[in-house]
C-alpha cells in the first residue's frame, strides 16, 4: 500500500488533467510482484547460492545485466561493459586442523568448526604458528580519541593475542557509542590492530551477546572457502586469525588457572594492561589456494542537467551469498533470499522506476550490484579504491542490504543518517510520507560497519543504509524484535534464508517510495551532502577533495 499523500497527489492530478509528475511515473513501477520476481530468480536453487566465481554467480550477473539493459542503463564498468573485475585470492583450510594449547606438561586441543574457526592473512600452502605465547589484551583496542589503549606499549611481537569481541559498553553515549558498537568493536579492526602490534596471531572470543549472532553464523561464514582482495596487502598480516567459542575459551584458560569472567571485568577499565597467560599455542594450517576474479555489475542512468550529470548518487546492494555449504536439515544451498537477493531486487526495481521518469533527475544515478560482500565487503571496497567514476563526483551512497518483509510501519530507520547531512534529507522525506525517523534499534550489532556503505564511508562518500522500521501497523510493540531475533537465530547465513510465500511486501513498497523520493531530493538539490564536522569520516572527504584541487 502506498502513502495517503501519494494517493491524494494522484487524485489531484487526475482531476486537473495535468500530466503526471516524474515521482508518480516512477512509483507506478514499484510493485510487489516486481520485487518478488527478481528475488525468485536470484534466490533460486539453480543459482546455487551465488558464491564468487561460480556458475551460479555468472547466472546472477547475466540476469542483473539483462535488467540494466531493459531499464536503459548505460554500461558503467570497464572497457565499455557493465562489469568491473574484482581480483581475489581464495583459500580453503584443511578441516583436520586443531589448535593446541600447552602449559608445561598440560595440553588441550580444540576441534575445528566445533570449538574454533580459523583463517589467515598470508597466502601460503602451509601456515604454522609454533609455541607462541598467548596474551590477553582486553578488547584489543587502541583508540586515542577515547583515551583508551589496551596495549600500553607492551612488546607483543610474535605473540598470539586473545581479545574480547565488541568494545567497552557503558550508558555514556559519547564513550564508544555507549551500548552501541563502533568500528573498534569489529573483528576486522581487531585483527588489523593486532597485526600493527607485531602479533603473529589473534583470537576473538565469540559470545552471542557480544557478536549479535550465534556461533553458527561464524561457522557458516568462515568455514568454507575464504577470500581476500588480491591487491589488499598494504601492511603487516597475521598468520592466524581465529574465533573461539566461549566454552572453548574457558577450557583453555583453565590451563592457566584463569577465569574468563574475571579477565573480562579487568578489561572494562582504562588502566587495563595486557595479561600474559602462561599458555603457548601451536597450529599447522594447510591451505588450498587459488587466484580468481569476481565482478561488480555497474549501470548508469545519466542525469538530465548538463552540468550536474557528472555527479552521481550510487545505489549499492550485494548480490553474492555463500554458495553450497554444509547441509542443514538436508539443505546445502545457501540461497540468500533476504540477504541479499532482496536488496538487489530493490535497486533493480528503482532502476526501472527512475528510468521511467520524464524528465530524468538532474544528477546521474549509478546502480552497483557488488560482489563478495559476505567475504568482508570486498566488492565495494575494490570499487571504492578503484571507482569507475571519480570518487569526488559520488555525492552519496545509498545501500540496500535486505528489505522489509514483515509489513507496513509508521517509522523508518537509516543506518548512518546521524553521520552526515543525509540525516536532514531523510528527515525531510519522512515528513513528506508521514513517517517517524528512528535511530538504529539494534546498535549493539554494529550494522553500519557491516555492510557495503562502510566501504564508501572510508573514502569519504556520505552514505546511509536503509533498514526496516520497528513500529508495525496492527502489530504489538515487541513484533519487530521478535522477527529480527527469529531471522538472526534461525535463518541468517543459513540455507533456510529462502523466498517464502508469507512475505509481506507492504513495508518494502514503503521503502521503495522513500528511496525514490530521497533520490529525487538528492539528485535535484543545489548542494551535495556533507559529513558532520566532527564525524570520524569527515577527514577522508576533505583529503579526497584536496587531492583533486
Amino acid at each position: 500500500m502506498r502513502s495517503t499523500l501519494l494517493f491524494a497527489a494522484i487524485g489531484a492530478l487526475a482531476l486537473s488533467g495535468c500530466s503526471r509528475s516524474p515521482l508518480v511515473q516512477g512509483l507506478d513501477k514499484i510493485r510487489a510482484d516486481q520485487l518478488r520476481s527478481h528475488i525468485a530468480v536470484l534466490a533460486a536453487d539453480s543459482l546455487e547460492g551465488r558464491a564468487p566465481a561460480t556458475a551460479g554467480e555468472e547466472r546472477a550477473i547475466r540476469y542483473i545485466i539483462s535488467q540494466y539493459r531493459e531499464a536503459g542503463l548505460q554500461p558503467a564498468g570497464e572497457e565499455g561493459s557493465y562489469l568491473q573485475k574484482v581480483p581475489l585470492v581464495g583459500f580453503r583450510l584443511d578441516s583436520s586442523v586443531t589448535l593446541e594449547f600447552r602449559r608445561g606438561q598440560q595440553d588441550l586441543r580444540l576441534k575445528y568448526r566445533d570449538d574454533f574457526i580459523a583463517f589467515t592473512g598470508v597466502y601460503e600452502p602451509v601456515v604454522q604458528v609454533r609455541n607462541a605465547e598467548v596474551v590477553f589484551v582486553g578488547y584489543g583496542i587502541n583508540a586515542p580519541a577515547e583515551q583508551w589503549n589496551d596495549y600500553k606499549g607492551a612488546d607483543l611481537r610474535g605473540k598470539v593475542l586473545l581479545m574480547l569481541n565488541n568494545d567497552p559498553a557503558t550508558d555514556d553515549s559519547t564513550f564508544f557509542a555507549g551500548k552501541g558498537r563502533t568500528y573498534y568493536g569489529r573483528w576486522d579492526y581487531k585483527y588489523e590492530e593486532a597485526a600493527r602490534q607485531g602479533a603473529v596471531g589473534a583470537i576473538v572470543i565469540h559470545t552471542t551477546e557480544s557478536a549479535g549472532y550465534p556461533f553458527q553464523v561464524v561457522q557458516s561464514s568462515w568455514s568454507g572457502e575464504n577470500f581476500e582482495l588480491a591487491s589488499s596487502s598494504t601492511g603487516p598480516a597475521l598468520r592466524l586469525k581465529a574465533w573461539t567459542t566461549e566454552d572453548a575459551t574457558r577450557r583453555f584458560l583453565t590451563l592457566a588457572g584463569l577465569d574468563l569472567n574475571k579477565l573480562t571485568a579487568q578489561a572494562q577499565d582504562r588502566s587495563f594492561r595486557p595479561v600474559p597467560l602462561g599458555i603457548r599455542l601451536s597450529v599447522t594450517m594447510k591451505y588450498a589456494i587459488r587466484q580468481l576474479v569476481t565482478h561488480n555489475v555497474l549501470g548508469l542512468l545519466r542525469g538530465s542537467d548538463p552540468s550536474l550529470s557528472r555527479q552521481a548518487i550510487i545505489f549499492t546492494a550485494h548480490y553474492d551469498h555463500f554458495g553450497m555449504g554444509k547441509p542443514v536439515d538436508g539443505d546445502s544451498i545457501y540461497n540468500g533470499a533476504l540477504d541479499n537477493a532482496s536488496g538487489v531486487s530493490m535497486i533493480l526495481t528503482l532502476a526501472e522506476a527512475i528510468s521511467a521518469m520524464s524528465p530524468k533527475p538532474n544528477r546521474s544515478v549509478l546502480f552497483a550490484a557488488v560482489a563478495a560482500e559476505e567475504r568482508g565487503l570486498l566488492g565495494s571496497e575494490y570499487f571504492a579504491r578503484h571507482p569507475t567514476l571519480p570518487v569526488q563526483d559520488l555525492v552519496a551512497n545509498i545501500n540496500v542490504d535486505g528489505i522489509n518483509i514483515w509489513g507496513r510501519t509508521r517509522d523508518i530507520v537509516f543506518l548512518g543518517a546521524d553521520h552526515s547531512s543525509l540525516g536532514s534529507d531523510v528527515a525531510a522525506v519522512a515528513e513528506q510520507m508521514g513517517l517517524v525517523v528512528k535511530p538504529d534499534q539494534f546498535p549493539e550489532q554494529g550494522s553500519f560497519y557491516r555492510s557495503d556503505q562502510f566501504s564508501f564511508a572510508k573514502v569519504g562518500v556520505p552514505c546511509v543504509s536503509i533498514d526496516s522500521g520497528v513500529d508495525y501497523v496492527g502489530r504489538p510493540s515487541e513484533f519487530a524484535k521478535q522477527q529480527v531475533d527469529e531471522y538472526i537465530n534461525r535463518h541468517y547465513h543459513q540455507p533456510s534464508d529462502e523466498l517464502r510465500e508469507d512475505w509481506n511486501y507492504d513495508g518494502a513498497l514503503q521503502q521503495g517510495e522513500f528511496l525514490l523520493r530521497l533520490t529525487l531530493r538528492l539528485a535535484d538539490a543545489s548542494g551535495i551532502p556533507a559529513w558532520n564536522p566532527a564525524d570520524e569520516f569527515a577527514t577522508a572527504r576533505k583529503a579526497d577533495t584536496a587531492s583533486t584541487q
